[in-house]
């Protein structure tokens, strides 16, 4: 949801809109300078979710890379990460979304070992919000595209503040095939076996414009891609997959609109579920 002109007006078109979660940035998606939040907006943005039984994620600015061997952009990033949980804070923003990023060459192990540096040192810094670790997609020198990366770093950190967002384009690109339900089951057992099925918070709802193992984030509309709507069929039939929040990062274009993709996962978990939205 957009924040432009006021944070509050992401609560405010959220619940005309007729969601009951949603995401937003609490500042700019792309710069690093972060936002001063007036308290008014802070005070309404509050108001607005509680009057609308609305549950607020946030998502840090792209540019945050918490692997990164570039030591300017990891101090950045740690100050990023920082100040975003701090905006959360103020916010009463449950749980703040966190791309890993990309280790540049120097391999996972440093990767991971720079990321779990980092969540450190703003888990020392902060309090309340809940740091949510999305897989990406399998682009060359990324940092939890396999669960088990990501297993690595919730166990080392053994944090009830580390929590995960599962991302299903993400997941589909970087080879978990999430088309039918036995495929679906394995992707569970992994997610279970090596992170734990509580640490699961968020879903992120995407189809793929790429084919299976493409290493694309390229997020597609609900149905229309190569997961396809009998893959979230199977999603939403799931134990694990198929429970909890939900965020549609589906595009705005030619070819469909968000009012399209969520009509048409109501359409789907109904369909799967038998339960009407």
């Amino acid at each position: 949801m957009s924040i432009a002109g006021s944070v509050a007006n992401a609560p405010r078109a959220a619940a005309e809109m007729g969601y009951g979660d949603f995401q937003l940035f609490t500042s700019s998606s792309r710069a690093w300078a972060n936002m001063r939040i007036p308290e008014k907006d802070r005070l309404e943005f509050i108001a607005l979710n509680k009057k609308h039984s609305l549950t607020p994620f946030a998502h840090i600015p792209y540019l945050c890379n918490i692997a990164s061997t570039n030591p300017q952009v990891y101090e950045k990033s740690k100050t990023m990460l920082v100040d975003n949980i701090k905006n959360c804070m103020s916010l009463e923003i449950g749980g703040l979304v966190i791309h890993l990023g990309s280790h540049l060459g120097k391999g996972a192990n440093y990767g991971i070992e720079n990321v779990c540096n980092a969540l450190n040192y703003a888990l020392d810094k902060t309090s309340k919000v809940e740091i949510l670790l999305e897989n990406t997609s399998g682009y060359t020198n990324s940092v939890g595209s396999k669960l088990e990366e990501i297993g690595r770093i919730t166990d080392r950190l053994n944090n009830d503040r580390i929590g995960v967002c599962f991302d299903t384009c993400h997941a589909f690109a970087a080879g978990y095939d999430l088309r039918t339900k036995s495929d679906i089951d394995k992707t569970e057992e992994e997610f279970a076996s090596c992170i734990g099925a509580k640490k699961l918070k968020l879903m992120h709802l995407n189809d793929a414009k790429f084919p299976l193992g493409s290493g694309l984030d390229r997020h597609w509309h609900i149905g229309k891609g190569h997961i396809g709507r009998e893959g979230f069929i199977n999603l939403f039939k799931n134990k694990l997959f198929g429970h909890g929040f939900f965020v549609l990062e589906t595009p705005v274009d030619l070819e469909a609109d968000s009012d399209q993709d969520l009509a048409e996962t109501k359409n789907i978990i109904k369909e799967a579920t038998g339960i009407s939205l």
